[in-house]
């Protein structure tokens, strides 16, 4: 069976919507690591998961509206798994700011923000604790 196969059958869309509020980080990182490691995805990909979901999430939860929620949509997509954050109320976004662009940066995962929406991607590829042999 195929790579692509396998990560499809681990990883369907999962959606996991809570209130845009900091006290809920926790679970979303846990959420997104729990899945990734399914995948086999090595400890240092899981930790640049975990801090990627922290930094964009914090994003949007900064400038969410109060009630607001936030929507964290996990899948596969090419043998990656693929995080998309998004605010279910109509909120601005402003750009992120310059220590967090930093950070991400320097992680293992591709990601993208989509302001003035207040919403981001990011993936990280499905390579085996092997791949780094």
């Amino acid at each position: 069976m195929a790579e692509a196969q396998i990560v499809e059958q681990v990883v369907g869309p999962v959606d996991l919507t809570v209130p845009a509020s900091s006290e809920h980080l926790r679970v979303l990182r846990l959420v997104a690591a729990s899945l990734a490691a399914r995948l086999g995805i090595d400890v240092d990909q899981l930790d640049d998961l975990r801090i990627a979901v922290d930094e964009l999430c914090s994003l949007l939860i900064e400038h969410a509206p109060d009630g607001a929620r936030l929507r964290l949509t996990l899948g596969s997509d090419s043998g990656r798994l693929v995080v998309e954050g998004s605010l279910l109320q109509d909120a601005t976004v402003a750009m992120i700011d310059p220590v967090s662009r930093l950070i991400l940066d320097g992680l293992d995962v591709e990601w993208t923000t989509a302001a003035p929406t207040p919403s981001f991607t990011l993936a990280i590829p499905a390579r085996s604790r092997s791949d780094d042999t």
